[in-house]
């Protein structure tokens, strides 16, 4: 069983930095910074889910009763009668709510449902008549006798129609994704033991193998205490082996297989993988274990815990991925003749190149090239490992000014752009950064989690006095925390005020340098 001493050691290898430093890794340290699951690390590949599913299809409902409402006005306008355009969106937003806290309540939005052609279409039913009874009920209170009916009747038929036409559409593109099995949730074990070998069993049942695939099957004892296979399915190696594998598989689901008195050893592995960010479960003896306010999910019919969540996900992701793309275009647009007059001064300035590139520890611990402009005289001795101090005589006079003015920082928009990083995040930390005497991971337990998220140009830490460097612990700590609550928190209101917080007053100030 791995000992706390090496959780941490092997956590302090995916450390990272704050300032400019070492261009490279050496080669123990890269292959142990790489792990990354291609289901979730590929931010330009749509990773398709059960929740996204869901969450299109309730777009698509609002969507097809807007145009019914549309379509129902139209219609009656045709005729020289009905509402006005204004009543008419009304009555069709207040439909639409009813409509969707409905079907919401009797569980119509589940992937299962789609497949089924009556069902879907009962759901629909099942939807649409209390929002039409409220709409005639809204409209026997305010509206004249001769236009209380006419309207709901012509939405309703028209709702029907469209979202029957619409569950065909969605009934057909779920089939295809489950024959190309792209619903089939890729799940990994941890553990070669008898709860492993139940799951096994559980997963291979005809109910369950439309919806789970078991990929591989791994245990972090030592090779002298691991079997070789378990349920017929060959164990695969230790964490190291797992981290291999991620990076070239595709996996949404880490099941941690061990038994509840195995405690310290769950608690072992959590430490170690909570760098990556996928969902991760422990299954559970429901007749044993009594629960009360765990998060619980079901795998097949076994109930597991989910002691972490994947932060962002389905259409989560795209929402983030468009807020990027076009703060960073605008950003770049806005810009660009200040970065082109700065890369002219530090051309004037100091020999040496423009864009300082810097190997950067991101989404999913996978290391990327970070782009700022360069402040410093080149020394390629330094590391980056304990930051940049405000004295540092190797800070040229242009590149104070562009540290003061968070000007170095703009190249990065382009880092955004390719999907390295995001405007709003943790902030990218070199590897193996130290804070005092102690490496990153080793002084704060909770460090690895950061990399649950790409890595952005500013963020809730920053606007909340993170900025200047981080050269004592406690501090390390505070900013860990602060990046935490974003990851765990974040929503695009939330990445809203950040940047409007940092443009407003975190550029300057006595503690950016």
């Amino acid at each position: 069983m791995l000992d706390d001493v090496q959780t941490r050691e092997s956590a302090g290898q995916r450390e990272a930095g704050e300032r400019e430093g070492a261009p490279h890794q050496d080669g123990a340290d890269a292959a142990d910074a790489a792990p990354q699951g291609l289901a979730s690390a590929r931010a330009g590949r749509l990773h398709w889910t059960h929740g996204l599913v869901n969450r299109l299809v309730k777009a698509s409902d609002g969507a097809l009763l807007a145009l019914a409402g549309l379509t129902a006005w139209a219609a009656e306008l045709g005729a020289g009668a009905g509402l006005s355009l204004v009543q008419a969106g009304i009555a069709t937003a207040i439909a639409l709510d009813v409509y969707l806290r409905t079907m919401t309540a009797i569980g119509a939005y589940r992937v299962e449902n789609y497949r089924q052609g009556r069902k879907a279409l009962f759901d629909v039913v099942g939807g649409i008549l209390p929002a039409g009874l409220v709409l005639l009920l809204l409209g026997w209170a305010f509206l004249p006798p001769t236009d209380r009916p006419d309207w709901v009747i012509l939405w309703g038929g028209a709702a029907f129609a469209y979202l029957a036409a619409g569950r065909a559409v969605t009934a057909r593109a779920v089939r295809r994704l489950e024959s190309r099995g792209s619903l089939r949730r890729k799940v990994v074990l941890f553990g070669a033991t008898d709860s492993a070998e139940r799951m096994i069993k559980h997963l291979s049942l005809p109910d369950h193998q439309a919806n789970y695939d078991v990929l591989a099957l791994f245990d972090d004892r030592g090779a002298d205490r691991r079997p070789e296979s378990l349920a017929g399915m060959p164990v695969s190696g230790d964490l190291i082996a797992f981290k291999t594998f991620l990076q070239n598989n595709r996996v949404d689901m880490i099941v941690i297989a061990l038994p509840w008195r195995a405690a310290l050893r769950i608690h072992s592995l959590c430490m170690q993988l909570q760098m990556i960010s996928l969902d991760i479960l422990i299954p559970l003896d429901e007749e044993n274990f009594k629960l009360r306010l765990a998060s619980v999910r079901h795998i097949g019919d076994t109930p597991a815990l989910l002691v972490m969540r994947q932060p962002l996900r389905g259409m989560q992701i795209i929402l983030k991925r468009i807020e990027d793309v076009v703060v960073a275009a605008l950003g770049l647009l806005v810009a660009s003749p200040v970065m082109l007059a700065a890369a002219l001064a530090i051309r004037l300035e100091s020999p040496g190149p423009i864009i300082f590139r810097q190997t950067r520890v991101g989404f999913n611990n996978r290391p990327f090239t970070m782009l700022k402009f360069r402040t410093m005289t080149v020394d390629d001795s330094d590391d980056g490992a304990m930051g940049t101090h405000r004295d540092n005589p190797r800070i040229t006079r242009i590149g104070a000014i562009l540290r003061r003015t968070s000007i170095d920082e703009l190249p990065q928009l382009f880092n955004v752009l390719v999907g390295d990083m995001s405007v709003v995040g943790p902030r990218a930390h070199v590897p193996n950064m130290r804070v005092g005497n102690y490496r990153y991971a080793e002084a704060v337990r909770e460090y690895a989690a950061r990399s649950r998220v790409k890595p952005g140009i500013t963020g809730w830490a920053q606007i909340n006095g993170m900025r200047g460097g981080i050269h004592s612990i406690e501090k390390a700590r505070a900013g860990v925390d602060m990046d935490i609550h974003y990851i765990e928190n974040w929503s695009l209101w939330l990445d809203a005020k950040i940047m409007v917080s940092t443009l407003a007053t975190g550029l300057f100030g006595r503690d950016v340098f």
